[in-house]
């Protein structure tokens, strides 16, 4: 992946509706068997994951965050992109 490439992902993840990552992030969590406690492990607080989670927060992982979730767990963080 080149540099443009990742610009491209990086808007693209930046542009999308946060319900869709959240939702995404819940269903990948599931598929790939992560509790929240491997993600905090990771050296995320856990109010921010779980805030991750929850659909009555706003929040969601920054890119940054997303990705090192990704890499971490072995699935491809364009997963979280997906509107289904």
């Amino acid at each position: 992946m080149n540099q443009a490439e990742i610009l491209e992902l990086i808007k693209a993840y930046n542009s999308t509706d946060r319900t869709i990552i959240k939702t995404n992030l819940r269903r990948l969590m599931l598929e790939y068997s992560i509790r929240p406690g491997d993600i905090i492990s990771l050296g995320f607080k856990p109010n921010n994951v779980y805030s991750w989670t929850n659909q009555a927060s706003n929040n969601i992982p920054m890119f940054e965050q997303a990705l090192n979730i990704a890499t971490k767990f072995n699935f491809d963080v364009k997963e979280l992109l997906i509107n289904n």
